[in-house]
């Protein structure tokens, strides 16, 4: 490294020849297990430092080949959200950057603690040192400002450079990303800057040598204001999207929903399993506008203002490490209390301050309230069952007859990632999850996440189940063949379940919503929300070396799923295309059951 970089005495010595060396170690102490990567002219110098440390017994990440950039990155979100630790991504230049595609908005925000990192276009005069251009594509390659690209997208951007400690700078990138709000950094690596020679000895701290922020502490004073109202209340609620982002949250948050008989409801844009859904409170509250009392956790849009909105003398208390979503321009919710704390330490403080506050007649009032939710939730059980039994006896398939049947083989820790988009809802109502980090969504609004997130997860989580439910167009927008291509190669198998109802739900039903008296509706004219006849999702699957069967009778789906997951247990990938009605067959059948 230049002399302009001395080392702290507390720093640890690492072995290495070139800051690329550094880079790969730093990466590994600092929590990346893997590196998805994408091949690239001027990025060999991963491939060779962790090749070098794989030989020499040094610390650094897996890589793990993929073929495809958003793949690489959806994949790095997958491992991210299930171990609650960075992964890392490398691509090609600016080009492979822009590849990324979609999947840097749901990094974005999804809070993802992930390391995405690219080449940069050599430009120091040919032969002049090492890692210098050598090839015609690299005039090409350099744009005016490549963090630019992503910079909306990130916490925190950076181009390494000569006078930087390559060690210290992926520890500090870590450092910025693991601490709350957690998102995405950037981080942009010239060759000629990674073939750099160590002078020696490379001296750097790790991530956890700097410190990741812990969360901060709620007053004591608003811990008990908030407890006073939530005991007081005679219709409070809970309302979170995305609070299990940090797992032990749930059993917090379940700990003091026990103690109030406090029923959680699930906000919109739902991310995350933030309570057993199983359990007594689980959905049974009411909407934000008849609560008394509402308890906001991470709940990014809890109603659309006005006529949802919390109606006049409620309390509404807001918890979030971020509460006034700072990364977002426009937001009109208001609170009587805002939490700029984690949610497990508020979830834990109002719980300790309301176990001093409560009467005994507050106890009785509570335990009422408790029997009357567990009494519904019994009801909506006993519901859900009743229509997935009806849905199975529809022909054409009923998409939720699809989702019955997958609730039926998920096992209690199996993975579940949801992107069934229309048919989500189906697939809430029965996968029956009750433990914290069993259900996830992409936290954005991208289509394509799902194939490369399960490819990650179940790097992440070899031993567990890892499902994927998904729409068929944004199947299709997660460019799936390289992902079922890397889960076969790595022995990381995963069962994609997709509902093919050839449909956009924009182009239809948001196009209906939009216009309901336009021409469109009127002649029938949803072109642009089609595709049909749709892909062969199951023979893509099994170009990818993969197992693949589609269903279009209700009798097969039961068998189908167990024979897929059968296959997915002894090691193949394997998906099950679900042929239903399009979404506009789907509201004609609905208008002629009225």
């Amino acid at each position: 490294m230049a002399e302009a970089i001395s080392h702290d005495a507390r720093w640890q010595e690492y072995p290495g020849e070139d800051w690329s060396d550094a880079l790969v170690q730093s990466m590994k102490l600092g929590g990346i297990d893997h590196l998805f990567f994408v091949s690239g002219s001027e990025i060999a110098f991963w491939q060779e430092s962790i090749a070098k440390a794989n030989e020499r017994g040094w610390p650094a990440p897996k890589l793990i080949t993929v073929t495809h950039e958003a793949v690489a990155l959806n994949a790095a979100l997958g491992s991210a959200m299930v171990r609650n630790q960075p992964a890392a991504t490398a691509v090609h230049v600016d080009v492979g950057t822009l590849n990324y595609g979609g999947a840097i908005h749901t990094a974005w925000r999804g809070n993802y603690p992930v390391l995405i990192t690219a080449g940069t276009g050599p430009r120091a005069y040919p032969g002049s040192m090492a890692g210098a251009r050598n090839s015609p594509v690299q005039w090409v390659q350099e744009p005016r400002d490549q963090g630019g690209i992503v910079r909306q997208y990130t916490k925190v951007d950076h181009r390494l450079e000569h006078q930087d400690n390559p060690g210290l700078l992926i520890s500090r990138l870590l450092q910025i990303s693991m601490s709350e709000p957690k998102g995405p950094a950037y981080l942009t690596v010239p060759r000629e800057t990674a073939m750099l020679k160590l002078p020696g000895k490379s001296y750097f701290p790790t991530r956890d040598e700097l410190g990741v922020a812990r969360p901060a502490w709620p007053d004591p004073a608003d811990a008990k204001r908030a407890a006073q109202w939530l005991i007081d209340a005679r219709n409070p609620c809970i309302y979170s999207a995305a609070a299990g982002r940090n797992p032990e949250a749930v059993t917090a948050i379940v700990q003091l929903a026990e103690l109030l008989g406090l029923p959680l409801v699930d906000a919109d844009r739902l991310d995350r399993l933030n309570f057993p859904t199983t359990h007594a409170l689980y959905g049974t509250g009411p909407e934000v506008k008849d609560a008394d009392v509402s308890l906001m956790l991470e709940a990014l849009v809890p109603y659309i203002s006005p006529n949802a909105a919390p109606k006049p003398g409620s309390k509404t208390i807001w918890v979030d490490a971020d509460p006034v979503m700072s990364n977002y321009k426009t937001m009109e919710f208001q609170a009587d209390l805002w939490l700029p704390v984690s949610v497990s330490a508020a979830a834990q403080a109002i719980y300790d301050a309301a176990t001093a506050l409560l009467s005994k007649s507050d106890m009785s009032r509570i335990a009422d309230r408790r029997e009357r939710l567990t009494a519904l939730k019994h009801e909506m059980i006993a519901q859900a069952e009743r229509q997935g039994q009806e849905a199975g006896r529809r022909k054409p398939m009923h998409p939720r007859w699809v989702a019955y049947q997958l609730g039926k083989i998920l096992e209690p820790d199996t993975i579940l990632l949801d992107d069934a988009i229309s048919n989500s809802g189906f697939v809430c109502d029965h996968h029956g999850r009750s433990q914290a980090g069993t259900y996830f969504a992409s936290g954005g609004s991208s289509g394509g996440w799902g194939s490369g997130a399960a490819f990650g997860a179940k790097l992440a989580a070899p031993n567990r189940d890892v499902v994927l439910a998904t729409g068929d167009g944004y199947f299709m927008f997660g460019t799936p063949m390289p992902a079922l291509w890397s889960a076969a190669h790595y022995k990381a198998p995963f069962l994609a379940v997709v509902f093919v109802n050839r449909s956009y739900t924009t182009g239809t039903n948001g196009l209906k919503r939009a216009y309901p008296n336009g021409v469109a509706v009127r002649t029938e004219n949803y072109e642009g929300g089609i595709f049909d006849p749709p892909p062969d999702f199951a023979k893509l699957a099994e170009a990818a070396n993969c197992f693949g069967t589609t269903v279009s009778e209700p009798e097969q789906v039961g068998p189908a799923l167990k024979l897929a997951l059968d296959q997915v247990r002894k090691g193949t990938p394997a998906l099950v295309a679900a042929y239903l009605p399009t979404l506009v067959e789907e509201m004609s059948i609905a208008q002629r059951s009225k």
